[in-house]
């Protein structure tokens, strides 16, 4: 602790300078790190499944696919839709399955325009589709 006298009066001021202190708790605290032994190596058992689950078209639970191919021909499952932006929300609509499930998978083919998909993706909403999703090739 330093004492510092100052002003013309006489009056002492007391000033504890905590630098020392700072450079003290700071060499102790590198000291504890290195000296403190290293984290245990503790492996975490993980329960990955060997086999995906493969849904094949018949399944019920499986999610309905709407396919674009490289034409630009629209097909949900395999019953082929209308390229007219109104008949199609229309098809979307009425298809029972899109309307209880409430989600579908868009899978376009290589070199389909992007804005082909998003208008999909669009028709697929104004039909009342909450879920839209993207379809991708097992890596």
């Amino acid at each position: 602790m330093s004492v510092s006298v100052g002003g013309d009066e006489g009056d002492s001021m007391c000033e504890i300078n905590v630098t020392p202190m700072v450079d003290v708790l700071l060499c102790l605290l590198i000291i504890f790190m290195v000296a403190s032994p290293p984290p245990a190596n503790t492996q975490m058992p993980l329960d990955i499944p060997t086999q995906s689950k493969q849904q094949g078209p018949a399944d019920p639970s499986a999610t309905l696919l709407l396919s674009i191919d490289a034409n630009g021909g629209v097909k949900l499952g395999t019953q082929p839709l209308s390229a007219d932006y109104d008949t199609l929300v229309g098809e979307l609509k009425a298809n029972d399955k899109l309307q209880t499930d409430g989600k579908i998978a868009i899978d376009a083919a290589t070199g389909v325009k992007y804005g082909q998909v998003i208008r999909m993706m669009a028709a697929s909403h104004d039909a009342g589709i909450s879920a839209v999703g993207i379809a991708s090739d097992r890596l």
